[in-house]
């Protein structure tokens, strides 16, 4: 049995999805599994060095008139209207098109590629990993847009991806699914009962464990951001996003540096609403207690975390969060400080009585504020309780911990 799986990416800059990618093939190969990877990767570095490498050579630049195209044309004229290259994907597929492979696709737009290559009989099955749930984010965003043609937008948007999501899903042999809440959410939306199924959380990548301390860097980012030993650091890394509560954790920051005047905050990503924070920052009067850095090398991402005193995932109230747990909780949790996080249902599950992270309220920002402030003020204490987590998450959240879901296809 061969696990073929496909990628668009080229994997130059690391994100959620790169590091799903990276924990999933490099923890099968790790086991013996025969991996196969038709990717635009040409770097192969972060990759275990057992899994084959088929370069794709294929640039796509037309996501969204892509899959909105797919969502109400028939299979067979978007096969006419991207014959050329379905041709060049189908060649990549010739030597492993058997029942016995496994051709498992990754993200959002491969997933779209799966459902034609096989209606047009490029492929004669598909597995389908679901990273996310566009129509969820379509929505969440329809209700906060006040202008009239926004919402219309992502009306349409959201139309057009459950739409899109019925061919793709319910055409596929088998799902991978983030969490078993995401599992009742396809089932209960769509007929998905002879497909196949595993449950895969977002996990930890093995290449995490290897991370160390840049102590180098770590001095020239004290100098940079005048850090000085008695200031007190909040950190946050992930995207800025709708849903982020980036707004709630700035003006939280903004209460707390008035309770205690030595802090600051450090906000590392970069998404659709960053120029909103930035808009926020400087009105109310924060650029010079915080920071905003867009890029870091996953690998270096440890030593950025050893800047702070706590790090901060404060995820505002949303569907999509009670269904998975997010990369960036999980990163934080081996960043070795204190983590004070939204307590979704997703993130309960693993976080039981507060036991690896200081849960609040989603969309609360009290009680956001008066989570962070009490950790200030047991900074020891919190440091003492949660000095297991660390390695209590590279032995039980873990791509090789967790990879054996996959055997049942």
């Amino acid at each position: 049995m061969k696990y073929v799986f496909f990628t668009l990416r080229d994997f130059v800059r690391d994100g959620g999805d790169t590091i799903r990618m990276y924990g999933v093939v490099n923890a099968l190969a790790e086991q013996g599994e025969e991996v196969i990877l038709l990717s635009n990767a040409v770097n192969y570095s972060n990759f275990h060095p057992a899994i084959r490498h088929v370069f794709l050579d294929v640039k796509f630049s037309q996501k969204a008139l892509f899959q909105g195209l797919l969502a109400i044309l028939p299979p067979k004229l978007m096969g006419f209207l991207y014959s050329k290259m379905l041709s060049k994907i189908s060649a990549k597929f010739s030597n492993y098109n058997s029942r016995n492979n496994n051709f498992i696709f990754f993200e959002y737009l491969d997933n779209s590629f799966a459902y034609l290559l096989y209606k047009c009989k490029k492929i004669n099955h598909y597995i389908n990993d679901i990273h996310g749930v566009a129509p969820i984010e379509f929505n969440y965003v329809k209700k906060l847009s006040k202008n009239p043609l926004k919402k219309l937008f992502f009306l349409l948007k959201l139309m057009f991806a459950e739409k899109l999501d019925k061919k793709m899903f319910e055409n596929a042999r088998g799902l991978i699914y983030s969490s078993q809440a995401m599992k009742a959410y396809f089932e209960n939306k769509y007929d998905l009962k002879n497909t196949q199924f595993a449950v895969l959380p977002n996990l930890i990548s093995e290449n995490v464990r290897k991370s160390k301390i840049d102590s180098d860097l770590l001095e020239k980012l004290r100098v940079r951001y005048e850090i000085k030993e008695k200031d007190f650091i909040l950190l946050f890394v992930g995207g800025y996003k709708a849903t982020s509560g980036l707004d709630d954790l700035v003006q939280v920051f903004c209460k707390l540096s008035g309770y205690r005047s030595n802090m600051k905050l450090i906000l590392i990503g970069y998404g659709p609403v960053k120029k909103e924070v930035e808009k926020l920052v400087k009105d109310l009067s924060l650029n010079d207690k915080v920071f905003f850095i867009e890029k870091v090398p996953y690998e270096k991402l440890y030593t950025y975390q050893s800047l702070a005193h706590i790090v901060v995932c404060p995820d505002k109230e949303n569907e999509f969060s009670n269904l998975i747990v997010h990369l960036k909780y999980l990163d934080s949790l081996v960043s070795g400080k204190p983590v004070v996080a939204s307590n979704f249902k997703s993130v309960a599950e693993i976080n039981v009585d507060d036991s690896l992270s200081v849960g609040f309220k989603p969309s609360d920002k009290k009680d956001l504020y008066e989570k962070i402030k009490y950790c200030m003020n047991n900074y020891d204490d919190m440091l003492k309780k949660y000095a297991h987590v660390r390695e209590y998450a590279f032995e039980n959240l873990t791509y090789k911990s967790h990879i054996n879901a996959l055997t049942v296809f």
